[in-house]
């Protein structure tokens, strides 16, 4: 019998093990807890136009509030208090599970907000928001692929565009109140 042959039994068996293991990438469980909220406000409709004849090189637009829509599809809330820390995404980097490693991205406009913290165990990495001010913000989850070495910055334009695209097919929501 070939020495090589149990070797190579041995390595088949375990490739066929981590590839069959199942992907613990996904958004935190803690987030199933927040309480429901209206996402949006009822739209009114378009203001009537007005005319002004007695008024010379004045221009007078109509008042529009758009106000906010309904949440996108696969959208969630995350509602926050000031100063408060939840946990919103888990991404595992496994090698061999046959999927790209995922990561929570917020963009440069939401940092001002939230916080982004990673903590690592093992192949597993945690995303946790940190509320730091008040207001309305967005962020979703990319790739790793396409994050720059620090893991909080497009790598390029075209990485910045996939971005853009993937948290508006599936945004976070995040709204920090006082």
């Amino acid at each position: 019998m070939n020495p090589r042959y149990p070797v190579l039994v041995f390595l088949g068996l375990t490739a066929l093990f981590v590839v069959g293991c199942e992907t613990t990438q996904g958004a935190s469980p803690a987030l199933n807890n927040q309480p429901a909220t209206q996402t949006g406000q009822r739209i009114e409709p378009a203001p009537e136009s007005k005319s002004y004849a007695d008024k010379k090189d004045v221009f007078q637009g109509a008042e529009y509030d758009p106000g906010t829509g309904a949440a996108p599809a696969g959208a969630r809330q995350v509602n926050l208090r000031q100063g408060q820390v939840l946990e919103v995404f888990r991404g595992s980097s496994a090698i061999g599970d046959g999927q790209y490693e995922l990561s929570f991205y917020l963009p440069v406009e939401a940092r001002s907000v939230v916080q982004l913290v990673v903590e690592s165990k093992g192949f597993t990495k945690i995303y946790f928001l940190r509320a730091i001010g008040t207001g309305d913000t967005v962020g979703g989850v990319v790739e790793r692929r396409w994050l720059d070495s620090s893991g909080y910055n497009p790598l390029d334009v075209a990485a910045e565009a996939r971005i853009q695209n993937a948290v508006r097919s599936a945004p976070f929501m995040i709204s920090v109140q006082p």
